[in-house]
């Protein structure tokens, strides 16, 4: 709780830089969405295996805007019976899927995956603005090669504390890795708190299943789908860690910086 009252208090001194359809920015590690009328969600990106990109493909789009065009034109020709309205009628539809097979080329979402948990999220600003967000959180994720001494310090952090035992630092770190505004989200029992609201686990992963909200007190809400990357992080944390992995993006990273532990 302490941990996200100082991002909050950080961004009430510092104003994010946020996409302006998307409400979504990056911040330190933390991945950004400030919903309108809503607190900002923070989600720490060292929470996630990777992120991408993804796109809707144009492709069924773009078929049935050929195929109404080719139907345009035979009607244009009398090879089809019927009138004017034929052609007109193939004509509008070739169009409108012509118009959605370009933009489904220009959409992009964030793809933000966890284990065999996949969660989406859209950028409605553009593929560029969604490559710049991609580009500067994937390097926090944990398949990522270490690129950065923030990264590097916390995978070795990590490593220490899987090597001497110690199962509940995992979790601690799980447990203030999202936020909606200064509350926390974290798994107790079988439930998803928000800070004191709590959401049956079965009951997230169906409204995450329907790409639907958690409704909150004061109108707020956030993504049933996000909260669901807190459980299967929390699932992931009690397993314990692939240590080897770990240890090798450490000590790639070392190799690779001339750094070493202690250094």
């Amino acid at each position: 709780m302490a941990v996200a009252a100082t991002k909050e208090t950080a961004l009430a001194r510092q104003p994010l830089r946020l996409l302006p359809r998307s409400g979504i920015g990056v911040d330190d590690g933390d991945l950004v969405i400030a919903p309108p009328g809503n607190p900002v969600i923070r989600l720490d990106a060292r929470l996630l295996d990777r992120v991408e990109l993804i796109g809707r493909s144009p492709v069924s789009a773009a078929v049935t805007s050929g195929v109404a065009a080719i139907g345009a034109i035979a009607g244009g020709l009398a090879i089809l019976p019927g009138s004017i309205f034929t052609v007109a009628g193939f004509g509008y539809l070739a169009y409108e899927r012509f118009a959605e097979a370009r933009r489904r080329g220009k959409s992009r979402d964030l793809l933000l995956a966890l284990g065999d948990l996949e969660v989406a999220l859209h950028v409605v600003d553009g593929p560029d603005a969604a490559k710049r967000v991609c580009d500067q959180r994937a390097p926090y994720t944990r398949d990522a090669p270490i690129s950065r001494p923030e990264v590097y310090e916390d995978a070795r952090r990590r490593l220490a504390a899987g090597v001497g035992g110690d199962a509940r630092a995992a979790r601690r770190e799980v447990d203030k890795a999202l936020a909606v505004g200064n509350e926390t989200v974290h798994v107790a029992g079988g439930f998803l708190q928000v800070g004191s609201i709590g959401f049956r686990i079965d009951e997230v992963r169906d409204y995450a299943l329907r790409g639907a909200n958690l409704a909150l007190p004061g109108g707020r809400f956030l993504q049933a789908a996000m909260g669901l990357l807190v459980v299967a992080a929390d699932e992931r944390a009690r397993a314990g860690e692939d240590l080897e992995v770990l240890a090798k993006r450490v000590a790639d990273y070392e190799a690779w910086s001339g750094r070493t532990a202690g250094r």
